[in-house]
């Protein structure tokens, strides 16, 4: 059944915790279905649809609500999350409206990491084989969840051969439905905090999992074996040596991302994949990739490297003492510690000794560095500055570049959006200031 059809949904006040573009355009669907829409958000974005009510108390306003109707960051230890399922009442998102009413199949990817990388990555071998694909265009640092445009293709009853999607975990939190096509690219520990728990992250990942029906398919990484399909899913298991991910030229924190997306298209799809159509993928930004040159040495950007076990792929594959590393961010956000639970403490000290092998200076900045700082003594780090934010960094980073072949931004921790819009410039400013060449590389966008 879909609790969001006009039947079920009509005359039921519906509460909706954000109030931006993509609130907004479920808000309009739902108020069209007939729902009394109420929208919690002391905070809006965008204008109040016409014939919707805003209010600023969430948590009132939950205590009040029929349906709650969640934002892709709300977490689940959210005061009006709790609220709302301590009485009862349905929570979901957006993103399980898409899958209850979409009508052509939908590949949905989730994962510790490389969701982004291996959504896209699908949708353009897809799209290169011929078929008519749906993927959500960039949104947040490129994400591909989906959002108001999404929902205006459903409205507009679009019917491509296939929709691929990312599913966050505070998506599948919340969702009473799975896609024809499921994937995990990778699991361990990670948002705890949104979740009350490291047992309850691993338990939203298994979700996207348990509304599949015979006849579906489960695309799953060996190393989570834990993972359990429903009887008469078809399970297909990867690891990161498929020979196309090795043939792409794909530097090794990519290969199981690669693996993934083949497995999906070849086995799960009977698509031909070819090593030259790998290649020609341009990963999504902010992911690693080498945006310039300051003189001989190489800038990377992994601004998204948000956790230990994305910012340990990345540095495992740089030299013995060869990069200058910028680390850190926040440390706390409203719902809780980051990176608090046993398992991310043991990938954060993992990360540490990582971070002192490959290198030759450490730059700490944010409140996450007195997190840090004792790791990286503990881990042998020789050379440690910290230090207040990006902006310092950057400089600190440029004034001596002696033995460095590379500086390379991996936070482990999570960062402000703007700081990753402006990395680029601040590193040619910093530059600029310290008299050395900056030569940034231009990506195409397209």
């Amino acid at each position: 059944m879909n609790p969001y059809a006009a039947d079920q949904i009509r005359g039921r006040r519906v509460v909706i915790d954000r109030l931006d573009r993509d609130g907004a355009a479920l808000a309009e669907l739902l108020r069209d279905r007939g729902a009394d829409v109420w929208i919690a958000d002391h905070e809006p974005e965008v204008e109040t649809p016409e014939g919707c009510t805003l209010v600023h108390e969430r948590l009132a306003a939950a205590q009040r609500a029929d349906v709650l109707m969640v934002d892709c960051w709300t977490p689940e230890t959210a005061s009006h999350v709790i609220a709302a399922r301590e009485r009862g009442i349905p929570v979901g998102c957006l993103a399980d409206v898409i899958l209850h009413e979409w009508s052509t199949p939908v590949i949905g990817v989730t994962g510790t990491a490389g969701k982004t990388t291996t959504t896209r990555l699908i949708a353009h071998l897809l799209d290169a084989a011929g078929w008519d694909v749906i993927v959500p265009p960039s949104g947040r640092a490129e994400n591909a969840w989906p959002s108001a445009d999404t929902l205006a293709d459903l409205v507009a009853g679009r019917a491509p051969d296939v929709l691929v999607v990312e599913l966050t975990s505070t998506h599948l939190a919340y969702m009473s439905a799975s896609p024809r096509i499921a994937v995990v690219t990778s699991l361990s520990p990670d948002h705890a905090e949104l979740h009350g728990g490291e047992g309850r992250y691993f338990a939203t990942k298994q979700r996207i999992l348990i509304h599949q029906e015979p006849g579906d398919t489960a695309v799953l990484p060996d190393s989570a074996q834990a993972l359990a399909p429903r009887e008469g899913v078809h399970v297909i298991r990867f690891d990161g040596e498929d020979p196309l991910a090795v043939v792409a030229g794909a530097s090794a924190h990519l290969r199981s991302n690669i693996a993934c997306a083949v497995a999906v298209v070849r086995d799960g799809l009977h698509v031909d994949v070819d090593g030259e159509d790998i290649a020609a993928f341009r990963a999504p930004v902010w992911r690693g990739e080498c945006i310039g040159h300051v003189g001989a040495v190489a800038v990377h950007h992994d601004g998204m490297a948000a956790t230990p076990s994305k910012a340990t792929a990345f540095v495992r594959e740089l030299p013995d003492d060869s990069a200058v590393l910028i680390v850190g961010g926040i440390a706390d956000m409203d719902h809780g510690h980051v990176h608090a639970s046993p398992g991310e403490q043991r990938l954060l000290r993992e990360a540490c000794v990582e971070f002192a092998r490959a290198a030759h200076r450490i730059v700490l900045i944010g409140p996450a560095a007195s997190q840090v700082a004792p790791l990286l003594a503990q881990a042998g780090a020789r050379d440690v500055k910290i230090g207040p934010d990006l902006h310092w960094a950057t400089a600190e980073a440029l004034s001596d570049l002696d033995g460095v072949g590379q500086i390379a931004w991996v936070p482990a921790f999570p960062v402000e959006l703007q700081d990753r819009e402006r990395f680029a410039d601040l590193v040619a400013a910093a530059a600029k200031a310290a008299g050395r060449e900056w030569a940034p590389l231009v990506v195409d966008a397209n």
